[in-house]
């Protein structure tokens, strides 16, 4: 991945957050795990665990443990643009009142939430059109489409085509 010119982050778990210990552990074992596969990054970012996230406080937690970017904000029951952008912005601290180092880049789908049940069920055909309806609004805007696909995905033949007609 990472000789491929990929960045390396981590995926936090469940319970993390707002819990800055866990974070900060996680992300410390990623580290050292990478730098002894000879891995040096300058930046390392995270994405929660089931999107979860609560305003101030993951935010606040992330950037406490150290991360410099997160790439979490989208909603899980619907695709699309949460923060209202695709563009990467500072994050701010609401309740200290001051801006965070930490930098959001925006996730504008997950898979699951465009095809799957709960959410919007759209199947191959109709998620297919979905998806380049919001590639194509970041690109009229030149914004980044961030797209989070899970690997187990991938395993499905007309799952992985699905996936490569969006992002070729």
């Amino acid at each position: 991945i990472h000789e491929r010119g990929h960045k390396i982050g981590v995926h936090l778990s469940y319970n993390s957050k707002n819990d800055v210990s866990a974070m900060t552990k996680e992300l410390n074992y990623l580290k050292r795990v990478c730098s002894e596969e000879g891995i040096l990054q300058p930046q390392w970012g995270s994405r929660q665990h089931y999107l979860r996230w609560k305003t101030p406080h993951t935010a606040q937690c992330l950037d406490a443990a150290g991360l410099d970017y997160d790439t979490t904000l989208t909603y899980a029951e619907h695709a699309g643009f949460r923060c209202g952008t695709s563009f990467d912005f500072p994050l701010f601290d609401v309740s200290g009142r001051k801006p965070l180092r930490l930098i959001e880049k925006p996730l504008v789908a997950m898979e699951c939430s465009v095809l799957d049940e709960p959410y919007q069920a759209l199947g191959a055909e109709a998620g297919y059109e979905y998806f380049m309806k919001l590639r194509r609004r970041c690109e009229q805007t030149n914004g980044t489409f961030s797209l989070l696909w899970h690997n187990t995905r991938l395993l499905n033949p007309a799952d992985r085509e699905l996936y490569l007609s969006i992002i070729s």
